[in-house]
């Protein structure tokens, strides 16, 4: 999948495996054009904060601040761009990505665009599933700053969400020549090989570059979780979930272990996990399931705010979260006839292995076996090593 940093800190953020985790924000984006006018006064359009300030959102107000006075100070929009993106990727919560794009507003049209706003832009425009018009602008500013490790970085993330595997791969390969660059690009390759060559070799392969970085280890200890997910290797996710989670307390890494918990039929951990995230729709929807598996009487007002939450980004064509849709209609509603075209939706979008697993569940629910052969055919053209197919696939 996937939040934002520089280039050389252990970013670990938004959807699967290690490029997509590192820099998207496991958010919906904001909406982009014409202003939102609710339909009517049932349609919730935002939600207060249920939580005191901590110190880094005190900062970010007080860079808005400063921002409002001097809109053209170039440094500091990026800097409340940045610290925005942090915060989404942090809380799971979408109105930052839109702050995010108003801070860099004074030159997200422009055709000299610094280069530090166009790589902010690309990875704004990643999060809202804009990939073709992201890679447009990677493609401008890789162009003349050739060695732009996140821009490198950012590139192979779309181009492995797309399922582009051999591109991504070369793009992860431009990272070894960096200065600084070559353990990014290694556990890049590593992760890709996990997904769709030897995953075995691939775990050798971050076991030795955790051991020779313990800078990064909680960074790369994410990617081991779901590689030793991917292989079924439960007692090591476990013990990789925990060391990543006790530094990057984030919505992705939330995300990632709640649906390891729920495969494991953990429930009742992953309300624990969960308490206090329902502003972020995918996590909201990751604690409904928990209620459902245990018999919880908040249930029915998970389904019905998630309801409400998938109607209002229908109206403002907010179709970001097509796959936690599909989820919801397929194991909150039991309704495989309305999930279906929502997996398929998805999957023309993004190919992760969590997009394969919701298309093969929806089409075998609905009964469809041209849209499981959909799945098969690319799983089995692509050498997808995925133990949780297994059952969708005979």
């Amino acid at each position: 999948m996937d939040g934002f940093k520089e280039f050389g800190t252990a970013s670990k953020g938004l959807c699967t495996g290690f490029l997509m985790a590192m820099l998207a924000l496991f958010t919906a984006g904001a909406a982009r054009s014409e202003p939102f006018v609710p339909a009517s006064d049932d349609v919730v359009v935002e939600r207060l904060r249920d939580r005191p300030l901590d110190q880094t959102d005190r900062e970010l107000r007080q860079l808005r601040s400063a921002l409002r006075r001097a809109p053209s100070q170039l440094p500091l929009a990026i800097a409340v761009a940045q610290r925005c993106i942090m915060i989404a990727r942090r809380d799971g919560d979408p109105r930052y990505i839109g702050y995010a794009e108003a801070a860099l507003a004074p030159w997200w049209q422009r055709t000299d665009m610094p280069a530090a706003v166009r790589l902010l832009k690309a990875i704004l425009l990643q999060n809202v599933h804009q990939f073709g018009q992201a890679m447009e602008e990677l493609d401008v500013l890789l162009r003349h700053d050739p060695d732009n490790a996140q821009a490198w970085l950012t590139s192979a993330s779309i181009l492995q969400v797309e399922g582009r595997y051999a591109e991504a791969g070369a793009a992860c390969e431009h990272l070894g020549a960096i200065n600084g660059a070559p353990v990014y690009a290694q556990a890049c390759l590593a992760d890709l090989e996990g997904l769709r060559g030897d995953p075995t070799s691939a775990a050798a392969k971050l076991e030795d570059l955790r051991s020779a970085n313990p800078g990064l280890a909680s960074w790369l200890s994410l990617i081991e979780a779901e590689l030793a997910v991917r292989r079924g290797q439960t007692q090591d996710a476990q013990r990789q979930f925990r060391l990543a989670l006790s530094v990057a307390n984030d919505a992705y890494t939330k995300g990632a272990y709640a649906d390891f918990l729920l495969d494991q039929g953990r429930s009742a951990e992953v309300i624990d996990l969960l308490a206090g995230c329902e502003r972020s729709d995918p996590l909201l929807l990751r604690l409904a399931l928990a209620y459902q598996a245990q018999h919880d009487a908040r249930l029915a007002g998970a389904v019905s705010d998630l309801q409400a939450r998938f109607d209002a980004a229908r109206l403002r064509g907010d179709r970001v979260h097509l796959r936690e849709e599909a989820r919801f209609d397929l194991e909150l509603l039991h309704r495989p006839d309305k999930a279906l075209p929502l997996a398929l939706a998805n999957w023309d979008v993004q190919k992760e292995p969590a997009d394969m697993r919701i298309l093969l569940a929806t089409a075998r629910a609905a009964g469809s076996e041209a849209d499981v052969q959909i799945v098969c055919q690319f799983v089995v053209r692509n050498r997808i090593s995925d133990v949780r197919l297994a059952r969708y696939l005979k």
